[in-house]
């Protein structure tokens, strides 16, 4: 499902593995503390496989209005509070710790799939 401004935000960030787990913990918290604010309708949270940074939250936002761009002066004053409530405790022990807002540019499923080629320029059956 994709929100209905097509608007996401992206979290990636390292974390100290002496504080990974009490970091989990409080992100679970965290990530339902944000999705509580207006025009905040969904979030996920994912590990990397194969790199870093292992951890990635993405959040589904309605609209621009509701968005955190720009500085943080300029974020809705609901996210500024929750930033400044949780972070503080780990800030020392993050790691490449970036946030970006994207908009949907398009979207594309396997029923909009287009035939592979084979060798011979024709349709892979």
């Amino acid at each position: 499902m994709i929100s209905k401004g097509g608007l996401i935000s992206v979290v990636t960030t390292d974390i100290d593995k002496n504080v990974e787990r009490d970091f989990n913990t409080w992100y679970e918290q965290h990530i339902r503390e944000v999705v509580g604010v207006a025009g905040w309708s969904r979030a996920s949270r994912y590990r990397c496989l194969d790199g870093e940074p292992r951890y990635m939250a993405v959040y589904e936002i309605d609209s621009r209005a509701h968005a955190a761009v720009g500085s943080f002066a300029d974020w809705p004053r609901e996210l500024q509070e929750i930033q400044e409530a949780g972070y503080e405790e780990f800030w020392p022990h993050i790691e490449g710790y970036r946030a970006r807002n994207y908009e949907l540019i398009s979207h594309v499923t396997s029923a909009d799939a287009l035939p592979r080629l084979g060798r011979n320029g024709r349709a892979d059956k």
